[in-house]
């Protein structure tokens, strides 16, 4: 890991620098970016524009972080931009320093959304935002979702020292919507003076009611428009909040220019999908998967997982980076009752060891490795008629997912380990 944009600009460059023109939206926060980032996008692609969105990480392959009017890229497609982009890492190595990978897959991004013709961009951002390689680029919109404590090594060890590192994607004169609140928010709303950017708040200029609910419909207004009865195809309450943000961002999007209509609003949070975001599988018995993986994800996701346990036995399935609050997040689970914990490894090389995360959970639990083997153990013992909970590591979903041979196929193995 290397953070920075100096490498990413050079790379950028020898690529004739393809960001360079894109509009669209940058996306950065804790929780709830890459769910802002796929609402937005379907509401643009419901309106007949052409979106690339990039997120990440992906669940299954790497085609995931580039989706081209709602699809992963194509393989044909994929392998070109990998071919080009590691030509020209290739060159810089030569001349003194390789791209890490985060780099090398943010260039990719922004190649394939220039050489596919796309009309609107919508990115998030990896880690903060200051020095994360996506800053390198300006679409005219930036987006803080929310401000947590994570990644403290890297950004800071208080809610104020992240949020700036975060509000750091705001460029002068920026359409700017934030979900960030107390602490968090006077670092976002100087971050907007200095660039003499426009901001909307949620709670503020951004109001939000009603849908607490599972499928009860919910009211937004932000400046442009008051609208209510909207309903969201993403199951949690949590995502009332993402959806809301997701509707000013579109509003914004309107006031440069982009045609997105009531309709297409309507019909982008009525139609979106999200995988691994409190997705149930189709199996028995049933699994529930979210990529919940901080204390504050977690703490969101419990009112949902507690209504999904609702009169029948729960086995919780976890794995979490050695480096995240495994303790924090098995705290606020530590709640729901579950008949036994199963703890598992996923193959990333950050992977917290099945014996640390016992340690920290003070319920029945037992281990098992790897994930496939913990996923059959953890739905034995909730019996075909329960529910196995998985979360604590976007790895361990998609490991699950595999298991399952649900969701894009897999990539062959890659000698590096994804970052995050």
């Amino acid at each position: 890991m290397r953070l920075g944009l100096e490498s990413t600009r050079r790379l950028l460059a020898r690529l004739r620098d393809p960001q360079q023109g894109l509009r669209g939206v940058l996306v950065a926060g804790t929780n709830g970016k890459g769910s802002v980032c796929a609402i937005t996008a379907e509401m643009a692609r419901a309106a007949g524009i052409r979106v690339a969105l990039l997120t990440k990480p992906h669940l299954t392959s790497y085609r995931e972080r580039i989706r081209l009017a709602g699809t992963p890229i194509e393989k044909s497609l994929f392998a070109e931009i990998a071919d080009s982009v590691s030509h020209a890492a290739d060159q810089m190595a030569a001349s003194g320093g390789r791209p890490t990978h985060h780099e090398l897959l943010t260039a990719m991004g922004f190649l394939a959304a220039r050489r596919w013709g796309a009309e609107l961009v919508v990115c998030e951002v990896g880690l903060g935002g200051r020095l994360d390689a996506t800053n390198v680029w300006d679409g005219g919109v930036a987006v803080l979702s929310s401000v947590a404590l994570d990644h403290q090594a890297q950004l800071g060890d208080t809610i104020p020292m992240i949020a700036a590192e975060k509000a750091a994607i705001i460029k002068p004169g920026n359409l700017v919507v934030t979900g960030a609140v107390d602490a968090a928010l006077p670092a976002v709303e100087r971050s907007v003076e200095a660039a003499k950017a426009r901001l909307w708040r949620l709670g503020h200029e951004i109001e939000l009611e009603g849908g607490l609910g599972p499928e009860e419909p919910f009211s937004v207004r932000t400046p442009r428009a008051a609208r209510k009865g909207l309903r969201i195809s993403l199951a949690g309450s949590f995502q009332r909040q993402n959806a809301a943000l997701a509707v000013a961002t579109a509003d914004c999007l309107v006031e440069l220019g982009f045609p997105i209509r009531e309709g297409a609003i309507r019909a982008g949070l009525a139609e979106v999908k999200w995988p691994g975001r409190m997705q149930l599988l189709g199996s028995v018995p049933e699994v529930l998967v979210d990529a919940a993986h901080n204390p504050a994800a977690v703490e969101a996701a419990v009112p949902e997982i507690r209504r999904q346990l609702e009169h029948r036995p729960g086995v919780l399935l976890f794995a979490s980076m050695e480096d995240h609050d495994y303790r924090g997040m098995l705290q606020a689970l530590g709640g729901l009752g579950f008949r036994k914990a199963v703890f598992t490894r996923t193959n990333s090389a950050r992977a917290a060891p099945p014996r640390a995360l016992a340690a920290a959970w003070t319920g029945s639990q037992e281990s098992a490795e790897p994930v496939a083997q913990g996923l059959e153990r953890a739905a034995h013992l909730a019996g075909p008629s329960g529910l196995v909970v998985a979360l604590g590591s976007i790895y361990l979903i998609g490991e699950v997912l595999s298991s399952r041979r649900l969701g894009v196929p897999a990539d062959p193995e890659i000698p590096f380990p994804p970052l995050w």
